[in-house]
């Protein structure tokens, strides 16, 4: 739902709002088993239980990889990687990376900043419309995009990161400030780097003491900021802190990661099942369910520099969220909620509802179970499970998507 993102080398074409869920027919005869979108992308991909990649969107600058830059309304497969098992894939504002069984990353899009890790054609206005392989010998299972960098978690556990790093969002102990003549620049970082230290402040005595040995997981990232699951469901944050996104109680930026002492590993009512961010903040889901928001993130104008529980949400069992930039979408249960502004049919509450301070279900999917969900800009994506005669009949209600 949201605005409808034409197939390959047509021109693109104005479409009206999606303003309640509709099917995507593009993909109806295939399983979609991973969706993906981003708080800073307009663009999307979605992965098959065989390892077909399909795309829609935004494509000024290639970051569909079909080596033009011409806009996609509808689903398409990407043609680049037919012969290729695709396993995971990020979207960041103009880039997206792909991972892939056989042959490691690959990425495509804007490269500026370096973002895409491929070591080579970087500066202003650089752009790769078909995808090179990420400058990374080791496999790649997990990925990141943000506005103009990119996060790399390794099947060891490694992490890595490429692009700018203006704010310390690469966690590498440095911001990348550089004076050449009476003006300031950032260094592009082409080519990933591994980030090797990982720290705990005290509150109180602000004493910082190194996390030896940590294995990360699993990543998220907003605009220029960062959040990664440890192997020991440990939460570290880094980068950018407006708003105290990073959940720290400052606002003060973080060169390298930082653990989120609010979390706390092997304590049920206190452990990360699911973190994410959102443009401007984090979201977090606990063992129990319970959601969990800090930073800037549309909630009933609430802004915390450290976690907090989205009472509205008491009682529900959150799954998934699929945190966006004006707005956010969360799975709980057999309902899909979503909050915050929309002016394209993002809550996916109908044409009258253009915002919503507090989080409203969608009666139209009311009752569906959501295997995930996802939030972009001025979209959103969300996948049902359709394994039950209910389910199918509730399906079959909702309007199709041709484009």
């Amino acid at each position: 739902m949201g605005r409808e993102k034409s197939r390959v080398n047509a021109k693109p074409r104005k479409v009206e709002p999606a303003w309640t869920p509709q099917i995507i027919s593009a993909l109806s005869e295939v399983r979609v088993t991973d969706i993906i979108a981003g708080p800073c992308a307009a663009h999307s991909f979605f992965i098959t239980d065989n390892g077909q990649l399909f795309g829609l969107g935004r494509n000024e600058s290639g970051q569909l990889g079909l080596g033009n830059t011409i806009r996609q309304d509808g689903a398409i497969e990407i043609p680049f990687f037919v012969d290729k098992k695709v396993i995971g894939a990020a979207v960041g504002r103009g880039h997206s990376i792909i991972l892939t069984e056989e042959d490691g990353a690959y990425g495509m899009g804007d490269n500026d900043m370096g973002q895409l890790g491929i070591g080579t054609n970087v500066g202003k206005g650089a752009t790769v419309t078909t995808p090179k392989p990420v400058q990374l010998q080791q496999k790649v299972k997990h990925a990141a995009c943000g506005f103009d960098f990119t996060l790399f978690v390794t099947s060891k556990g490694f992490l890595y990161s490429a692009g700018s790093s203006e704010s310390g969002q690469l966690g590498i102990n440095d911001n990348g400030e550089y004076i050449e003549g009476r003006k300031l620049f950032y260094t592009a970082h082409a080519v990933p780097t591994r980030v090797h230290s990982f720290f705990t402040k005290d509150p109180r005595t602000k004493e910082v003491t190194r996390v030896p040995n940590v294995l990360i997981r699993y990543v998220s990232a907003g605009q220029h900021h960062c959040l990664a699951i440890s192997e020991t469901d440990e939460l570290y944050t880094w980068g950018f802190n407006g708003h105290g996104r990073l959940g720290h109680r400052t606002t003060e930026n973080e060169l390298i990661p930082m653990r989120v002492l609010h979390f706390r590993p092997g304590d049920k009512n206190s452990c990360v099942k699911v973190a994410k961010c959102s443009y401007g903040g984090c979201f977090a889901v606990n063992n129990l369910g319970n959601l969990y928001c800090w930073g800037q993130n549309q909630i009933a104008r609430l802004e915390c520099p450290y976690p907090i529980p989205v009472e509205d949400l008491y009682g529900w069992n959150v799954n998934d969220i699929g945190p966006g930039k004006n707005h956010h979408v969360i799975a709980a249960d057999f309902s899909s909620i979503a909050m915050g502004k929309a002016t394209t049919g993002e809550l996916g509450m109908g044409h009258t509802v253009k915002s919503s301070s507090r989080p409203d279900k969608m009666h139209g999917v009311d009752g569906l179970k959501m295997i995930q969900c996802g939030a972009g800009a001025a979209h959103t994506l969300l996948l049902a499970a359709d394994d039950d005669d209910e389910s199918k009949e509730i399906l079959k209600k909702l309007d199709v998507n041709d484009d």
